[in-house]
């Protein structure tokens, strides 16, 4: 399966300009743990609840009214949609991350896949497969 079906096409975004206050208030009215980062819908960045924490919250140097690009991660990992479910689970995996921006062929922003989002999917999935399994041993298939 492509993760184009998988895809939060309304991601929560931040101009580089704005505080980290008002990302971590876009994330909490969003219900999400990132926001990206764009210039001219392209991806410039991603702030996540943990750069929050760990950049701005525990060393007593960071502020919240710090600029996000003081703290966000710059030029992120970025996958087009058309990448199969594990390609994006397997480049998760080799750079660390839980979530990536995905973006079409000009390089603009068009939604976000989570891990959260994979592991959905992969639940529902499994339960479908599991009720043919049970089907199956009922004799009812």
């Amino acid at each position: 399966m492509l993760i184009e079906n998988l895809i939060t096409r309304s991601a929560a975004t931040v101009c580089q300009n704005d505080t980290v206050a008002d990302a971590a208030q876009i994330m909490k009215d969003r219900d999400v743990g990132s926001v990206v980062v764009v210039e001219d819908n392209k991806v410039i960045g991603i702030l996540t609840d943990r750069d929050i924490v760990l950049r701005v919250g525990t060393d007593g140097h960071g502020s919240l009214e710090a600029p996000v690009s003081s703290v966000m991660t710059r030029m992120p990992l970025c996958l087009s949609a058309n990448v199969d479910v594990e390609q994006c689970l397997e480049r998760m995996e080799a750079h660390g991350v839980r979530r990536i921006p995905i973006v079409d062929d000009d390089d603009e922003l068009i939604g976000v896949v989570s891990l959260d989002d994979i592991l959905i999917h992969l639940g529902r999935v499994l339960g479908t497969a599991s009720a043919l399994v049970r089907a199956e041993v009922a004799g009812v298939i």
